[in-house]
Parts: structure tokens; sequence; C-alpha cells
């Protein structure tokens, strides 16, 4: 037990899954600019981690691991604390399920870089590449690719979400992901991708339509709640709030186990009800919401909106700092506290 306890010291495991970057080969010429083998291979890693906390999923992650070289892993875990060194042993007990490498080639005007993979449960195999000017700037698109192989749902939520942080209103990446999901994605998962596809409906201003595909990821899997607090949204969206505070009441009696939907549900429950002329028992909701998750950023943009509309301008911009402390990238939220933060002129020189 002691030398099995030592083997897995350094490991990083989630759901008994595990991912292997070995070192990147790089030219000479770019090895002496600091972009070397480990540090590629770190980059890459963390490329892909950001890809995949972009995307903000529900949908079971997988954790990111590293090479198993102890150097390598000192330089990321010195920015990442999320990564630890997975040991060359653990890969031959067939503990990693997923192996990448490749190599950085100069090209006559810039680079390529390469990436091969392996899914060594299911036999799969990957070959990605991107070529650029700089190096630094083909790790991110070859990162999307390895996160697509990874999970293709992920590289969908990572679009979803992005397009709706800045504000945009195209979701034709979303849409094109979504539907290699149909694809190749385990048909037990599908569901997954169909509830998205009600989400972009529901942000493209088409709730009724947004509906159908809540319904159908329902049928798809009956006990997936997510599509539960989805309908609720989109009742609201066409104003009918009591039938979106069932499903939000739904929500909570489907999900009192696991609670992960419990600061959503409370939230929109206290927007419905202020939407209805009833500010002091959302503020209860809200409240409710906060007791669940107080990391939960939606809550404090709604809770900010309400203060707002109340002429509470001071309380409002609490609120909306919350929201942006918490998730940053949503221009919403940064929108919001602006709207509530006072103008500073510069003195006037006497």
């Amino acid at each position: 037990m002691f030398a099995l306890s030592a083997l897995l010291g350094y490991s990083v495991f989630f759901e008994g899954s595990s991912i292997l970057f070995r070192e990147i080969d790089v030219p000479v010429s770019v090895e002496e600019e600091g972009f070397t083998p480990k540090v590629v291979a770190s980059r890459l890693a963390s490329e892909v981690r950001a890809v995949n906390r972009a995307a903000r999923t529900a949908k079971e992650q997988q954790k990111v691991g590293l090479t198993d070289d102890e150097t390598a892993v000192k330089v990321v875990a010195e920015q990442f604390e999320f990564l630890k060194p997975i040991k060359a042993t653990q890969e031959i007990m067939g503990l990693v399920t997923y192996t990448f490498g490749g190599e950085v080639v100069k090209l006559e005007h810039g680079y390529e870089f390469t990436v091969r993979g392996e899914d060594r449960k299911k036999g799969r195999t990957i070959s990605v590449s991107s070529q650029g000017p700089r190096p630094e700037e083909l790790i991110r698109p070859v990162a999307i690719d390895v996160a697509r192989f990874i999970d293709p749902y992920i590289v969908a939520s990572y679009y979803y979400e992005t397009t709706r942080d800045a504000g945009g209103k195209d979701y034709a990446d979303t849409l094109r992901e979504l539907r290699n999901c149909m694809i190749v994605m385990p048909k037990e998962d599908r569901h997954w991708a169909v509830n998205l596809n009600g989400l972009v409906l529901l942000q493209q201003g088409k709730p009724e339509e947004a509906i159908e595909k809540f319904n159908e990821a329902k049928l798809m899997r009956a006990d997936f709640v997510n599509p539960i607090y989805n309908t609720g949204l989109a009742l609201a969206a066409l104003g009918k709030h009591e039938e979106a505070i069932g499903k939000y009441k739904e929500v909570l009696a489907a999900d009192a186990e696991k609670r992960t939907r419990y600061p959503h549900a409370y939230t929109q429950w206290g927007v419905s009800l202020a939407a209805t002329g009833r500010p002091e028992e959302a503020v209860t909701m809200f409240r409710r919401a906060e007791q669940a998750d107080p990391n939960f950023a939606d809550l404090y943009n709604a809770w900010g909106k309400l203060l707002r509309d109340q002429g509470k301008q001071a309380d409002a911009r609490e609120m909306f700092q919350r929201a942006v402390d918490r998730v940053p990238e949503r221009a919403e939220y940064r929108d919001n506290l602006k709207s509530v933060t006072p103008v500073v002129t510069g003195a006037v020189a006497g």
C-alpha cells in the first residue's frame, strides 16, 4: 500500500481519466527564445485547461496533467496550481487515458505546430496542426483541437460561453460544434448537446423553439435537471413568469440531492418575482441563492439590476462589482457596473 501511495502521490485524476502531455520537439532557434520542449508542453496543457474552464459546463470534465518530467511540471505549477506530475510508471499501469506529443518545425515563412494524440480507452488517434508567423500564436488553435478530441461538447460550450461573454449574437461556431457533437458524441451523452442547442435558440430570441429543444433533451435523459431550469428561462422570456416559477420549483425538487442548480433556480425565481412587482420576495430568493452558492455571478448581476431599478445606485454598484469579480470576462456585468459608476472628472487647474 505504501509503495502504491508513493507512486500515486503526484497524480491528477478526474473521474478515472488523466491526460498526459509529453515534451514538444522544437527548433534550436525557438528554444533559444525560451520556448523549450518543456515550456511548449506546459503552455499546451494550460491552454487546454483554459478552454475547459471557459466552457463553464456542468458536464463532467477531465483534468489535465502534464509530462512526467519534474522540471517541466515545476515551470507550470508555479503559475497553474492545478498541475502536478504524472509519473511514467502510472502510464505503464494504464492510468493515463489520453497522451499527446508533437513538434514545432520552422517553415520558409513562419512555423508549423503539430500535435498527435491517442485515446487509449477507445483506440482513437488524432493529428492536428496549425501554421503561423510565431510559435506562441499556434498553441490556442491546437489546444481547441485537442479539447475537441477529448470531449467535443467542451468546445461547443466554450464557443457558446465566450460568445456570451463578449456580448455577441453570432453563434455560428457553437452551432457548428453542436452538429459535430451529434455525430461523434456517444448517444447517451447527446442530451447535453440538444440542451445547449436550446440555449442558443434562447439567446437568438426564439424561446418557443428553445422549449422544444429542452423538452427533447429531457426526453433523452429523464433525470436531466438543466432543461427544466432552461425551460423556466424561456417561459420568463415569453413573459410567463408564474409558469417559469413553477419550473424553478420543479428544479429545486428534482435537484434536492446534488443541488447543482439551486443557486440558478433561486436567482431566476427572484428575477421573475421582481418582474411581477414583488421586489421584497425577490430579495428573499436572492439571499437563498447566495446561501446555496456565494460565487454564483448571475445572482449578483440580477440583484444589482433590481437595486438599480429601485434607484439604489451604491448598493447596485456593490452587487455588479461582485458579479464582475467572479466572472470578469462577461461584458454584460462590466457594462452594468459602468451604468452605476459615477464619472470621475479631472481637477480643474487654477
